[in-house]
């Protein structure tokens, strides 16, 4: 078999020598090398993507984490020994959700606290002062001043309507506040006037029912 006649490089104008035509496969290799790669680099960025997107619609997902709803008759059973005096637990629809119902300080500041999350996004609170001082009703009420009375569930209460201020009014919107005998006790929240004030009227009926006695005066 004849041997096969050197390489004309057109740039050269001459047939490649020896050591030309070495580097020239070598570079060949390589860049077959480097296009492999990319090849195989792009395959499995492809593969990866592919798996993510295949997790992501066979993964189950939901409307997001969401706070148990608390029992807060319940939580009145706990606390009732060391509350010394009712609990207020109103009666309230279902759209309205507790998230917390707790004892909070010590002393003359010790209050029962209760918040509801209204129709997903309002706030609703109670604060029943234990056995309460005006600070407790100034310190739920976030400050606020009073701009008017009512008359709720055949008690009388102050109200501090700030629903003017806008954001500025944080969880303090609008509130009403009363006393029954020694105990205080405050409504208040972002939700609606009327809300707030269907808060009171529960809060009434169900201090009643639990014996919370005297004559109902304003704060």
């Amino acid at each position: 078999m004849s041997e096969r006649p050197p390489r004309v490089v057109a740039e050269l104008g001459r047939p490649e020598t020896p050591d030309e035509t070495a580097s020239r496969k070598a570079r060949d290799r390589a860049l077959r090398r480097s296009r492999q790669n990319t090849r195989n680099l792009v395959a499995s960025l492809a593969a990866t993507v592919g798996l993510v997107i295949v997790i992501v619609l066979l993964v189950p997902r939901g409307t997001g984490v969401e706070q148990p709803v608390i029992d807060v008759p319940q939580v009145v059973q706990q606390y009732r020994d060391t509350a010394g005096q009712p609990l207020i637990a109103p009666d309230l629809p279902a759209s309205w959700r507790a998230n917390a119902a707790q004892l909070r300080g010590a002393g003359d500041a010790a209050s029962w606290y209760v918040g509801w999350v209204v129709d997903g996004t309002g706030y609703a609170g109670l604060t029943e002062g234990l056995p309460g001082t005006d600070e407790t009703l100034r310190s739920a009420l976030d400050g606020a001043q009073p701009t008017g009375t009512t008359e709720i569930g055949g008690l009388p209460w102050r109200v501090y309507d700030r629903r003017d201020l806008g954001d500025a009014a944080g969880n303090v919107a609008y509130g009403l506040a009363t006393r029954i005998g020694d105990v205080r006790v405050a409504v208040y929240g972002t939700v609606s006037a009327g809300q707030v004030r269907d808060l009171a009227a529960a809060v009434a009926k169900d201090a009643a029912a639990r014996g919370l006695t005297g004559e109902g005066s304003l704060p």
